[in-house]
Order: structure tokens, then C-alpha cells, then sequence
């Protein structure tokens, strides 16, 4: 509980400072990337939904793959172990934003830089500077949407054997 406020009181103060004199960012800084032309990342379904292995600042997690997420999403808790583990800092954070849920209700969310994202290994997509959202909340899913890969990649999903492949542009 003692995170979350102080990560709402940062959010606030971000948000306050960066009004009218910040640059906004493009989510993906895109000289960064590696060469490889051809990823399969294999996926696990849960519930019905596909979970892929993703590293965020090098912190490994199991995120969902989500073509209905337009960018990255994470709940309180994954931003806490990312912070707990020294992958995650005041820096990071740029302000706060609202986004509409499946319900259709719209909810605000925290708005950080994840400064990594390696998808598929280090021979795999590795983005830096991705904006992400942060649910005010513990139990939101994490999502690794479309809106983060369509600059990169066709993607196109094996349910026979298993994998997402992106193929570079």
C-alpha cells in the first residue's frame, strides 16, 4: 500500500511538472533495435489467452499477448518488483493518462518509460525507451499489445505449433 501512494504522489508530481514542457516521446525509439529479420517466440495459453515470455529492464515476466492492448501494460505489482529490484526509478516515470478497459469504462493510469523490452531473447526483438501504462491496481493482466510491435513486425500466430512469429519490415 505504501508503494502505491508513494508511486500515485510520483505520478502527480510527474504529471504536474511535465505539463506543456515536455516532448512527448514516440513509444519506440526504433535506432535501437537489433538486426535479427525473424523471431518465433513460443506461447502458453491460460484461460485462453496467449502468454508469451517477455524481460522488462532485464526483470523476466510472462505477458499476455494481447492484439486488443494498443501498447504495454502493467498492473502495481509488476511495477513494485521492478522497483523492489532496482530495475525501475523516480526517473522513469512521466505522468499519468486514461485508457478505456474491455468493460468500456475508463480508468487513469500511471505512464512510465520501460528503458528494455526483450522479446524472444537477446537474439529476439530488444526495444528501448517503450512507453508503458501502469494500472493503479494489483491484479490487472500484463499486456504486450499490438500498438508496441506494428511499427516493428508482421506478426503472425502458429496455434499449431505453438509460436508467434514476427517477421521485420
Amino acid at each position: 500500500m505504501k508503494i502505491q501512494k508513494i508511486f500515485v504522489s510520483l505520478t502527480f508530481a510527474a504529471f504536474i511538472i511535465s505539463c506543456g514542457t515536455k516532448e512527448k516521446k514516440p513509444p519506440v525509439d526504433l535506432s535501437n533495435i537489433n538486426n535479427v529479420e525473424d523471431i518465433c517466440v513460443p506461447y502458453s495459453e491460460y484461460g485462453g489467452v496467449k502468454v508469451i515470455p517477455v524481460k522488462l529492464n532485464g526483470e523476466p515476466m510472462n505477458m499476455i499477448y494481447d492484439t486488443g492492448c494498443s501498447g504495454l501494460h502493467l498492473s502495481l505489482l509488476e511495477l513494485q518488483t521492478l522497483y523492489k529490484n532496482g530495475k525501475f526509478s523516480s526517473d522513469d516515470i512521466i505522468g499519468s493518462s486514461y485508457s478505456q478497459i474491455a468493460s468500456g469504462e475508463i480508468v487513469e493510469n500511471g505512464t512510465i518509460i520501460i528503458k528494455e523490452v526483450e522479446i524472444g531473447g537477446e537474439e529476439g526483438i530488444v526495444l528501448h525507451n517503450v512507453e508503458a501504462t501502469v494500472a493503479l491496481n494489483q491484479e490487472a493482466p500484463i499486456l504486450l499489445g499490438n500498438g508496441v510491435l506494428d511499427k516493428l513486425a508482421s506478426i503472425k500466430v502458429d496455434n499449431v505449433n505453438k509460436t508467434i512469429n514476427f517477421t521485420r519490415y
